[in-house]
């Protein structure tokens, strides 16, 4: 089983590629992990990270999205499938499909790979391939 998750923004998508791409590596990262994965799921960090974010800057961004990551690369399933959704709403965080994640990753070990982590443009965004 291939397990992948990928952010869920619209900026990913090829049509929406400009001449001048701000994002080549996440957009490429995306593309091969969907084309690798036999799941996907689309989960990324708050879009408050900073006062050049989408959303108003947040002091619980960054400690949010740190504590999910590493809950995403352990994996640890527990901490995966409890994450705070109000917590991430009030943050513009997308994580609705973690308990799904968590349901998909328990009882099996896995090889974690990261092929993208940053926020480029305030929002945490990771690429993330769960091989079993």
């Amino acid at each position: 089983m291939r397990i992948a998750v990928v952010p869920g923004t619209l900026a990913l998508q090829e049509r929406y590629a400009s001449l001048t791409d701000p994002i080549p590596e996440l957009r490429a990262a995306v593309t091969a992990a969907r084309e690798w994965a036999d799941r996907v799921f689309v989960i990324n960090g708050s879009a408050r990270r900073t006062q050049a974010s989408p959303g108003p800057f947040d002091e619980r961004a960054v400690p949010f999205d740190e504590a999910l990551f590493t809950a995403l690369t352990g994996p640890d399933v527990a901490r995966i499938r409890s994450t705070d959704q109000r917590l991430a709403t009030e943050l513009w965080a997308t994580v609705g499909s973690a308990p799904d994640l968590a349901d998909a990753l328990a009882s099996k070990p896995w090889q974690v790979s990261v092929d993208y982590h940053d926020a480029p443009t305030g929002v945490a965004w990771w690429v993330i391939r769960y091989a079993s």
